[in-house]
């Protein structure tokens, strides 16, 4: 496959690749690094959760689809940076032993008036197991640098329009953090912990889920254009989850909880070797769904730097029982 530019992607061309092995030893590791809830963990108490049995972690799914485009074609690209994932859903179980192939098109291509060298590209994806189940659905953005540079004015693609603004914030941990759905508070907000991002760190899980060359060389990250080596993008999200498990572990919040997915991710600045990012959660609705005695609550994360600017923020949910007494 020859090296692919901005130039060389065609809205509406699809391609179909991969051949992912879902690993039960691999599962289990991200999930006791990153995720550590019973239904990624163990088997037995998994029979008795939303998921009917052991499951990968979906935030492992994700980095599954991030190495599968490396492997593919990625890795031979002119890609500089990811900007970000508009929507992930995860729409059935990943088992130990699936295979998993995706399924990409090219949506719209965008230069940009800021960067002649360079330009977006956003694509949607389809994850299918071997049984050809969709697993995972994907829409994200990434930025490519151009074979030349662009002459004339640029014409941009569409803009997403800025996320809600959040409600009043009120510092009740438990709250944003609740046992059931009739806990759950709107506007509360918990800080989940923080985390240094070492080289170590970095380079362990990039390796395994996205070995681009800034994120595992550190004289590759120097001559990269962000001038260091940096984390991967998804590898800063689950990060936030592991901290987000941890702390509602600290509230005897034990229970599993699956997610539906996540939307609006923007990675707003690099993670760097040194850098200290602070995890935080805030609830920003609550609705009852179809299915009785099960509410989902709705939550707005950011990772903020040791500079105190945003490097991380995406919207997220996830299922609660309502009980009796609600």
């Amino acid at each position: 496959m020859s090296f692919v530019f901005f130039e060389d992607f065609a809205i509406g061309e699809t391609s179909v690749f991969g051949d992912y092995l879902m690993d039960e030893g691999e599962m289990l590791a991200f999930a006791a690094t990153y995720d550590a809830q019973p239904f990624h963990l163990d088997a037995e108490a998994a029979k008795k959760t939303l998921l009917g049995g052991l499951a990968a972690s979906g935030w492992q799914v994700c980095s599954a689809l991030m190495r599968m485009m490396i492997d593919s074609w990625l890795g031979d690209s002119s890609c500089l940076a990811g900007i970000g994932i508009e929507d992930n859903r995860w729409l059935a179980p990943v088992r130990p032993g699936d295979r998993l192939t995706a399924r990409t098109t090219t949506l719209e291509k965008a230069d940009l008036r800021s960067r002649p060298d360079a330009g977006i590209v956003r694509f949607a994806t389809a994850l299918v197991n071997q049984d050809g189940r969709e697993v995972m659905s994907q829409t994200m953005s990434i930025l490519f640098g151009r074979r030349a540079k662009l002459e004339g004015p640029a014409s941009g693609g569409s803009r997403r329009a800025p996320p809600p603004a959040a409600p009043e914030r009120i510092d009740d941990p438990q709250g944003a953090l609740p046992d059931d759905f009739a806990r759950a508070r709107i506007g509360a907000y918990a800080e989940l912990g923080e985390t240094l991002f070492t080289a170590d760190l970095i380079r362990d899980y990039a390796l395994k889920y996205d070995p681009a060359p800034f994120h595992i060389d550190e004289a590759a990250g120097r001559a990269h254009v962000l001038g260091a080596m940096s984390a991967a993008g998804l590898h800063t999200a689950s990060c936030w989850m592991g901290h987000f498990v941890a702390t509602r572990r600290r509230f005897g919040v034990l229970a599993s909880r699956a997610s539906p997915g996540f939307s609006d991710m923007i990675w707003r600045r690099p993670v760097l070797i040194g850098d200290r990012i602070a995890f935080s959660t805030q609830i920003t609705g609550k609705r009852e769904t179809s299915k009785k005695g099960l509410g989902l609550i709705s939550s707005r994360n950011l990772g903020v730097n040791q500079r105190g600017e945003v490097a991380l923020e995406f919207n997220a949910s996830v299922f609660a029982p309502i009980s009796a007494a609600s």
